[in-house]
C-alpha cells in the first residue's frame, strides 16, 4: 500500500514540473571576441605577426596570430567567425567565396629549401624531375598535401612534375606534410632532406636552392624571372571591416609596404 502511495505522490509530483526548456538554437556566426584573431596559411603567418606587433604599437590594437591550419582551414575559420582574419595562399573556390571579402597583401616566391647538410646549392628542372620520380638516391624528398598552395606554384613551371607528385605520394613511400610548420620542422630534422617552400619563411639552418642557375629573391621575383610564385592575402566577414580595418590599413601603407619587402615578400604595389 506504502509504495503504490509513494508512486501516485511522485506521479502527481512529475505532472506538476515545468516542461524542459526548447534546445537552443546555437548562432551561425560566433561572437567576435575583444581581440582580433587570425589563422590561416603558414605561409602568410610570418608577415601576419610583424603586421601584428606595428598594429599593437601604434594603437593598442591585439592582433593574435595562431599557428598554421592551412589556408582552407582559415577560409572555414573566418565564415565561421571563429577568426576575424583569415589567412589566405590561394584563390577562394566558388562554394567559399560567398560571405567572405579578400584583400591581397603580398606575392610569395615558392622555391626548394633544404638544411645545410643538402649536397647541392643548385638543382636543374631536369634533376627536380628525377628527384620526384625517386631516381636522386641518398636525398630524401618531403612531399606537401595535394591541395597546398605551394604544390601549384612550384608544379606549374614544371610540366609533368603533378602526376610525379602525386604517383610518388601514392606509392607510400614519400612522406606527405600537411602545413607549413610540419614542413620546417621536417627539413630542420630530416638529413639531407629538401621540399617545397616559402622563400619568405626559409630561415637557418634551412637555405633556398637555386633553380636551373636562378637565384630566388626579392629582386627575381619583382623582375618576373623567378617563375614559381603565388599571392597571399586575408579574408574577412564584411561586417567585420571596421575590425580588421587597423591592419588592413598598415599593410597597404608605405610603412607596411616596406615590412612586407622586409620579410621577403613582394608588396602587390610593387609588382613590376
Amino acid at each position: 500500500m506504502r509504495r503504490i502511495l509513494a508512486l501516485l505522490l511522485l506521479s502527481a509530483a512529475c505532472a506538476g514540473d515545468l516542461p524542459p526548456p526548447p534546445p537552443s538554437t546555437a548562432s551561425a556566426v560566433l561572437a567576435p571576441r575583444p581581440e582580433i584573431l587570425a589563422a590561416g596559411t603558414g605561409a602568410l603567418t610570418p608577415l601576419a605577426m610583424a603586421l601584428a606587433r606595428e598594429v599593437w604599437t601604434g594603437t593598442g590594437l591585439r592582433i593574435r596570430v595562431e599557428p598554421s591550419i592551412g589556408s582552407g582551414g582559415g577560409i572555414s575559420a573566418t565564415r565561421d567567425g571563429a577568426v576575424d582574419l583569415g589567412l589566405v595562399s590561394r584563390p577562394l573556390r566558388p562554394e567559399e567565396s560567398a560571405g567572405l571579402e579578400r584583400v591581397d597583401l603580398a606575392r610569395d616566391a615558392v622555391v626548394l629549401a633544404a638544411a645545410a647538410d643538402f649536397p647541392h646549392d643548385d638543382l636543374s628542372s631536369a634533376e627536380v624531375h628525377r628527384l620526384y620520380r625517386g631516381e636522386l638516391r641518398g636525398l630524401i624528398l618531403l612531399l606537401r598535401e595535394e591541395t597546398e598552395s605551394a604544390n601549384a606554384a612550384f608544379e606549374s613551371t614544371l610540366p609533368g612534375l603533378t602526376d610525379e607528385r602525386r604517383s610518388s605520394a601514392a606509392s607510400g613511400r614519400f612522406r606527405v606534410l600537411d602545413h607549413d610548420d610540419a614542413m620546417a620542422l621536417a627539413l630542420a630534422t630530416t638529413p639531407r632532406a629538401i621540399g617545397v617552400f616559402s622563400l619568405a619563411a626559409v630561415r637557418p639552418p634551412l637555405r633556398a636552392l637555386r633553380l636551373d642557375g636562378l637565384a630566388p629573391s626579392n629582386d627575381s621575383l619583382a623582375r618576373g624571372t623567378w617563375p614559381a610564385v603565388r599571392t597571399l592575402g586575408v579574408v574577412f566577414r564584411p561586417e567585420r571591416r571596421d575590425r580588421v580595418a587597423p591592419f588592413l590599413a598598415l599593410a597597404s601603407s608605405e610603412r607596411g609596404r616596406a615590412l612586407i619587402r622586409s620579410l621577403g615578400y613582394l608588396p602587390m604595389e610593387s609588382r613590376r
